[in-house]
């Protein structure tokens, strides 16, 4: 079909590009939380005062800011084609988002906690 109707609904190339747009903005996120972060084992393991949580907690907001800064470009990009493609990358990055925030913050609670991993340096 001409016109780019052949991207209409879910079906077909339609639902190819939601899909590229869902994985990769969730895979975003995560590149973003490696590229800004240390691995949750990390941070559970040498954050050891209200000072280093505080620090990481900082680099969880960039991580999540640079991610979602990708995600909703490409939404926007992705406005003008039929069949709602691109509600896609915010439901990738909103799913992996909410799923890193609890693991880095379950990291830091962690971490603080009596007998917690920490390195004890």
């Amino acid at each position: 079909m001409a016109g780019g109707d052949e991207l209409s609904g879910l079906g077909g190339a339609g639902g190819a590009l939601a899909a590229m747009l869902f994985i990769g903005a969730g895979t975003n996120v995560y590149d973003a939380f490696s590229a800004v972060m240390s691995s949750p084992w990390s941070t559970e393991k040498f954050t050891a005062d209200s000072e280093e949580a505080k620090m990481a907690r900082e680099y969880v907001r960039h991580a999540v800011v640079i991610s979602w800064v990708y995600a909703l470009g490409g939404a926007y990009l992705a406005r003008h084609v039929k069949g709602g493609v691109w509600v896609w990358p915010i439901v990738g990055a909103l799913i992996v988002t909410v799923y890193m925030v609890w693991l880095y913050n379950r990291a830091i609670r962690r971490a603080t906690e009596p007998g917690g991993m920490q390195a004890g340096y």
